[in-house]
């Protein structure tokens, strides 16, 4: 095995720090925070916007502008929808095409132990799928209850309760095709909308090409990392981020970090080896902080015997410093 370049681990924290906007840089707008951490975690809202005004700038004195989200979703400049591990997401609207080419090809919903707990064949839900992208095709945004009646009409009662689940398992997978995101109006409520219709200048990207670059812009925001540290952060399995790696070819280097190997962008390398830590510097996340969401990335900085107190029942992630 080829020898690989060793970094300190106070410099890649550091260095990692500033990239994930929670160090001397900051973003001037939600989106600039969106498009850098390729999503912000956002079952709760509010934690996502809490963890987008902690890396945003705002004039000395004043509070976080966390009220900026909200005008940021109205604008349609961020938007909220389901991706990587099955969880919502704020992603930069501009980013939504690309996101959602690399989710096109997962569906893991046709393996039978997916349709046995759906209780469908893999004909009934593609129909499914596809009666959800037609409806909202017309661009009007839709509650769950009024999608799942037209739903009921066309396909009938059956198909029509399954929109209708609590975790809305249906609504993630069509939202893999990009046939849904969520609409964002004052006083609305959830609303859904196809996100086509709702993101201007919408243009489709292959796949692979997608997937690429997303993990190349993984590694630049949450690396050093490893191949199963991706996977922790796309969700399903190594197969899934394997080819992306791959194709990066010499884009990415192996690095050692604390005896472990790592990949990194190579033009990365040296400037980890530059950044130098700031003493007694404290930092102070809060819940479902995408630096804390990432599965496998937290434990190069968190300890064993502290993970059961941030990672916790029922998947929520504490505030932490």
């Amino acid at each position: 095995m080829a020898t690989a370049v060793r970094l300190p681990v106070d410099r890649v924290l550091a260095w990692r720090l500033d990239r994930q906007l929670l160090g001397r840089e900051k973003a001037t707008t939600p989106a600039e925070v969106a498009r850098r951490l390729i999503g912000v975690q956002a079952q709760v809202t509010s934690s996502a916007a809490l963890s987008i005004a902690l890396r945003s700038k705002r004039p000395r004195g004043t509070a976080a502008p966390v009220e900026a989200t909200t005008r940021a979703l109205l604008d349609r400049s961020i938007v909220r929808s389901w991706a990587m591990r099955g969880t919502l997401h704020l992603f930069a609207a501009d980013d939504v095409p690309l996101i959602e080419a690399a989710l096109k090809g997962r569906e893991m919903w046709r393996r039978p132990a997916w349709l046995r707990w759906f209780g469908m064949t893999e004909p009934e839900m593609e129909a499914l799928i596809e009666a959800i992208g037609e409806i909202l095709d017309d661009g009007v945004p839709r509650t769950r209850a009024e999608l799942a009646a037209i739903v009921e009409d066309r396909l009938g009662p059956d198909a029509g309760r399954h929109l209708l689940g609590s975790w809305g398992s249906v609504l993630k997978i069509a939202s893999d095709r990009h046939y849904l995101v969520q609409s964002a109006e004052a006083d609305a409520g959830v609303r859904f909308v196809r996100a086509s219709r709702w993101i201007t200048g919408w243009r489709d990207h292959d796949s692979a090409g997608a997937s690429r670059e997303l993990i190349r812009r993984f590694l630049a925001a949450y690396g050093p990392a490893s191949l199963k540290e991706a996977q922790g952060w796309w969700g399903g399995t190594l197969d899934v981020v394997r080819p992306a790696f791959a194709e990066l070819g010499e884009e990415a280097v192996e690095v050692e970090v604390d005896g472990r190997r790592h990949h990194i962008l190579r033009d990365d390398v040296a400037a980890i080896d530059a950044t130098r830590p700031r003493p007694r510097a404290v930092t102070f996340v809060g819940g479902f902080d995408p630096l804390l969401v990432a599965r496998g990335i937290r434990r190069q900085f968190l300890p064993d015997q502290f993970l059961h107190r941030v990672s916790r029942t029922a998947g929520w992630i504490s505030p932490s410093v």
